[in-house]
């Protein structure tokens, strides 16, 4: 029996995968954690952003030319997507079930490997050299690799603007959460002068969230 194509056939179901596949290979640290080509996760990249671009035309006008032009780049998307599937991401021993359903793709031997919440979390350092704003690098604990944990999608940040330091995490009322490290913080003019507060915790492909690092602390500039 001939294996069940992975690529959805409604098209609105196309579509959504399509966007998951453009936040994934936007993201250059899913690259440097599973061993991609550039060239061809670029080649696949700009495949989906051809066809979302045209479905995106077509859907403010429906017209018989955008209609064709949208079929055209699905179908090249699908070649694209299909190839860099087999070539990066079947049989890539770098990425768990987990990071292959994430693009739409089940483990070849269809086993599960069971979600595991983050062991480690980020350690960070604060960039103040620009006014009104402060900028977060982060990176695993234990290495000053910039990238993320194997079966990490990104970083929850949480932060406040307090006069007195935290007793715990749940003193920070702010969350934000970015794919890859810097994440900058964007302040009014009032806020110069003030301590901020913040603190990060990883989370898995599958939403599973590890432990929170350190608090640390900077003066808005």
């Amino acid at each position: 029996m001939p294996n069940k194509d992975w690529l959805p056939h409604r098209e609105q179901d196309f579509t959504d995968l399509c966007q998951k596949w453009k936040t994934g290979l936007s993201d250059a640290a899913n690259g440097s954690a599973f061993g991609w080509k550039s060239s061809d996760s670029a080649a696949a990249s700009a495949a989906v952003d051809a066809f979302l671009t045209a479905r995106a035309d077509y859907e403010a006008n429906d017209s018989s030319k955008n209609r064709i032009k949208k079929d055209e780049a699905k179908e090249a998307a699908k070649t694209a997507m299909r190839d860099f599937a087999n070539a990066s991401i079947r049989y890539n021993k770098q990425m768990r079930e987990e990071d292959r359903l994430f693009y739409g793709i089940h483990t070849p031997d269809g086993t599960h490997t069971p979600s595991v919440a983050p062991a480690t979390y980020p350690e960070a350092e604060a960039d103040t050299s620009t006014m009104r704003q402060v900028t977060l690098h982060f990176w695993d604990s234990g290495t000053k690799k910039r990238g993320k944990p194997h079966n990490v999608h990104g970083a929850e940040i949480r932060w406040s603007l307090l006069e007195n330091p935290p007793e715990s995490v749940n003193d920070l009322s702010n969350s934000d959460f970015d794919t890859a490290s810097p994440f900058t913080l964007h302040f009014d003019e009032p806020d110069r002068g003030k301590r901020l507060y913040f603190c990060l915790r990883w989370a898995s492909v599958t939403n599973l969230k590890g432990p929170f690092g350190e608090i640390y602390s900077v003066i808005i500039p």
